[in-house]
């Protein structure tokens, strides 16, 4: 069983995080969307080589690790219909699990989807700052400079304490030599199916402009398979665009919700 965290009662949705994060990510990011927004039982979970779900030597594809988070649902939630919302490489998983189980999903939401090993890296922005704070650089532990100049298109101090907080201890925990294998059969075995379905159901694609790690544009073509989806295009955003933009994040968490 994956280790996971159970807030609230009500309709189930299931999040979940990218790599080298944990549960503590999804949880930062959407418990403030939820608050007035119905009843939900929110499920976060660390999937293996993830937080405190250990890495399994069985995990040698993208293939293996949705079955892993298939397993869990059908473990939680058997045969519960469910909403599910992924970050980065969780919605990923995301996306494997509504072309596996389509019958089940009732609604999806995909934060900064794309730039998958197989995407055009020419299509990702080059890191850009919008928003820049020159007196953070100075206080900066060498570690995380190279975070703060690459991938903060708004700079914050309230973002340096939460990479500190959150993402930092994650990282000491993710199993590097897991992902190495995932990376090298990335893409799943059904992946030209998945990549032409149709997917019904009330759906939420957010993608930051400035984003140099998975770009905008391959969140942008997806929108064709989604006809029930919200796409957001945020500027003053990068991979980090709910943390740059929480309020307009959060509404558009809220909108999902409600059209779900």
């Amino acid at each position: 069983m994956l280790h996971h965290r159970i807030i609230g009662t009500g309709s189930p949705i299931v999040l979940l995080h990218g790599v080298s994060l944990d549960h503590r990510y999804m949880m930062d990011v959407m418990e403030p969307a939820f608050r007035g927004s119905g009843a939900w039982k929110r499920i976060y979970v660390d999937m293996p080589g993830h937080g405190e779900s250990p890495a399994r030597d069985s995990i040698r594809s993208q293939d293996d690790l949705l079955s892993a988070a298939l397993d869990f649902v059908n473990s939680k939630l058997p045969n519960e219909p469910f909403a599910i919302a992924g970050l980065s490489r969780g919605s990923y998983i995301a996306r494997g699990l509504v072309h596996t189980i389509p019958e089940r999903i009732s609604g999806v939401a995909l934060i900064v989807p794309g730039g998958n090993p197989s995407a055009d890296p020419d299509r990702l922005p080059d890191p850009q700052v919008i928003k820049a704070d020159a007196s953070i650089r100075p206080e900066l532990a060498e570690a995380e400079v190279w975070a703060h100049e690459n991938l903060s298109v708004v700079q914050r101090w309230d973002i340096v304490e939460k990479r500190r907080q959150i993402i930092a201890p994650s990282r000491a925990k993710f199993d590097a030599e897991q992902d190495a294998r995932v990376m090298s059969a990335f893409d799943f075995s059904f992946a030209k199916a998945e990549e032409t379905a149709t997917v019904t159901v009330p759906s939420l694609i957010v993608v930051g402009r400035q984003d140099s790690v998975s770009g905008y544009l391959d969140g942008v073509d997806l929108m064709r398979r989604f006809p029930r989806a919200t796409l957001a295009v945020l500027d003053a955003a990068g991979h980090a665009l709910a943390w740059e933009r929480p309020e307009v994040f959060h509404s558009l968490i809220r909108d999902w919700l409600d059209r779900i």
